[in-house]
C-alpha cells in the first residue's frame, strides 16, 4: 500500500453517522464505556490518563497536533483535565468501533500492515508515530493500537475501490465508504457512555462535556 492519506486519530472526528443511535442506556457502576460486549473501566481509563499525561507534556509535537491542545497553562499542571480524560475516553471507544469494521468487512490486519502503517506515520510532515498516538490522548505504548487503526482504514479503503490517488473520486468514494463502514459497526456494538464522563453529540460530532446546572435559588430561577 502507498499511502498518500493517512487520518491520525488525533485529528479524526467522529463522524454523525458514527455517533447517531448511540449512547443510550444505563451505564454499568465503574465503566467509562460499553462497546457491544467490551467494557471501558473507569480504572483503566484513568490509569492510561495518568501513563499519557507526563509523555505527552514531554512532547512539543504532540501538542501541536492536538485536535484540542490543553490551555497553555495547564501544561504545568500534574493532572489532565476534564477535557483530556473525555478525548482519551473517545479515542479507547474510536479503536473498537475500527475493529468491528474490519471484523464485519472481513479485513485483518496483519502485524505488517501495522508496522508499514506505523512507518507511514513517522513519514507524516512535522510529526511521527509517537508523536500522534500522544496526540491522540494515548501512552506511548499505545503506538501499535493507533496504528492498527489506521491499519484497517488502508485495508478498508482499498476494498472499497481506493486507487491511490490523492483526492480523486475513487478516493472519495472509498473514504466515504470507510466512513459509513464505521457508522455500521458503531451502531452495532450499542456505544453507551458514562453521563461522568459527558455524552455523545450527534450533531457536534463529539463527546460533550458534563452540563452542570444550578439550582433554582443559585442560578435566579424561580
Amino acid at each position: 500500500m502507498n499511502l498518500t492519506r493517512i487520518t491520525a486519530l488525533a485529528a479524526l472526528p467522529l463522524s454523525a453517522v458514527l455517533l447517531s443511535g448511540c449512547g443510550g442506556g444505563p451505564v454499568k457502576a465503574g465503566a467509562a464505556a460499553l462497546v457491544g460486549d467490551d467494557r471501558i473501566s473507569v480504572a483503566g481509563l484513568d490509569q492510561t490518563v495518568r501513563d499519557w499525561w507526563p509523555e505527552f507534556k514531554a512532547d512539543p509535537q504532540a501538542s501541536a497536533n492536538r485536535a484540542e491542545p490543553p490551555a497553555q497553562q495547564q501544561m504545568g499542571g500534574d493532572a489532565a483535565s476534564e477535557n483530556d480524560v473525555r478525548a482519551t475516553l473517545t479515542t479507547l471507544v474510536f479503536l473498537k468501533v475500527g475493529d468491528q469494521a474490519a471484523k464485519d468487512n472481513g479485513v485483518s490486519p496483519s502485524g505488517g500492515d501495522v508496522d508499514q502503517a506505523i512507518a507511514l506515520m513517522d513519514q507524516q510532515p512535522n510529526s511521527n508515530a509517537v508523536s500522534t498516538t500522544l496526540a491522540a490522548g494515548l501512552p506511548k505504548d499505545r503506538v501499535r493500537d493507533v496504528a492498527r487503526f489506521n491499519a484497517i482504514q488502508l485495508l478498508l479503503m482499498d476494498r472499497f475501490g481506493w486507487d491511490h490517488t490523492r483526492d480523486s473520486p475513487a478516493a472519495q468514494r472509498a473514504m466515504q465508504q470507510f466512513d459509513q463502514a464505521l457508522g455500521a459497526a458503531a451502531r452495532k456494538l450499542k456505544i453507551q457512555v458514562n453521563p461522568r464522563f459527558g455524552t455523545f453529540d450527534p450533531t457536534r460530532v463529539t463527546i460533550n462535556p458534563i452540563v452542570y446546572r444550578l439550582s433554582a435559588n443559585e442560578s435566579g430561577v424561580r
